[in-house]
């Protein structure tokens, strides 16, 4: 399908990973993409694989936590495109381990990428938005309902944006912008290989074995992967999901139990 043929796209986060997986996703439909992260080198590189799936490829390398860069990304988008149709907020990479191992500068560079940049980003993009009577999807973390002791940064982070994107929604309802809030659980990123890498030493057992042992605990069939986070982003920026609105999607094969 190409459902997205002439839409403009900004997905922020997108060197990599998730954001990386979204943003091709976008392309595979015909979309114009802008990416932005903090690496030249994973842009140019991600930009060169879009190009051979749609025909507007964009990228910015930018820290988004300077105060200037949201300005200096929306002011780039709407010199280039004219406006914007889909916003995916994905950047955020918050220091990992327990509140007693992070120092206070973790804190503040936590919040400073995942919570703050992207709501400039947002708040820059607003207006264009609001004119294409467009689609905002927010990326949290299933650590907002499930916050684990070795991620107390990354779950106040993700409960702090939880809160947040309810509040954005109401705004969208009076503003035409359609507005959700994705929360990926246990998904196979490099960050999060890291993170089981440093476990798994922790309790001095195998890495692939720690796999295992992991996906049972959490009573899943398989740990996720970038692009199952991306399929549920891409329908939630269509106008079939324009009645879902304000909701918190967990895209985790399970993994949260609760009610």
């Amino acid at each position: 399908m190409q459902r997205f043929n002439g839409k403009r796209v900004l997905v922020t986060g997108s060197g990599r990973g998730i954001g990386a997986a979204i943003a091709r996703r976008f392309a595979l439909e015909g979309a114009s993409v802008y990416l932005t992260s903090r690496s030249q080198e994973e842009l140019s590189s991600k930009c060169n694989e879009l190009r051979s799936l749609t025909s507007d490829v964009r990228f910015a390398a930018l820290d988004l936590t300077d105060s200037d860069a949201a300005a200096k990304l929306a002011k780039d988008v709407e010199r280039s495109w004219g406006g914007l149709d889909i916003l995916v907020t994905n950047a955020g990479a918050a220091p990992q381990g327990n509140f007693l191992e992070l120092e206070d500068e973790d804190w503040a560079a936590g919040f400073g990428l995942k919570l703050f940049a992207n709501l400039r980003v947002i708040k820059r993009t607003w207006t264009m938005l609001r004119e294409a009577r467009g689609h905002l999807v927010m990326i949290g973390g299933g650590t907002a309902r499930m916050p684990e002791r070795h991620l107390s940064l990354v779950s106040a982070v993700n409960g702090g944006i939880a809160a947040l994107s309810k509040s954005i929604a109401e705004q969208g309802l009076q503003d035409s912008v359609h507005v959700n809030l994705v929360q990926p659980g246990t998904i196979q990123t490099s960050r999060r290989k890291k993170l089981i890498e440093k476990l798994a030493a922790q309790e001095g057992i195998d890495y692939d074995k720690y796999l295992i042992d992991l996906t049972q605990r959490l009573k899943i069939s398989r740990l996720g992967e970038p692009g199952d986070v991306a399929e549920v982003v891409v329908f939630l920026a269509t106008e079939e999901a324009r009645w879902i609105h304000g909701a918190i999607v967990d895209i985790d094969g399970g993994q949260n139990k609760s009610v």
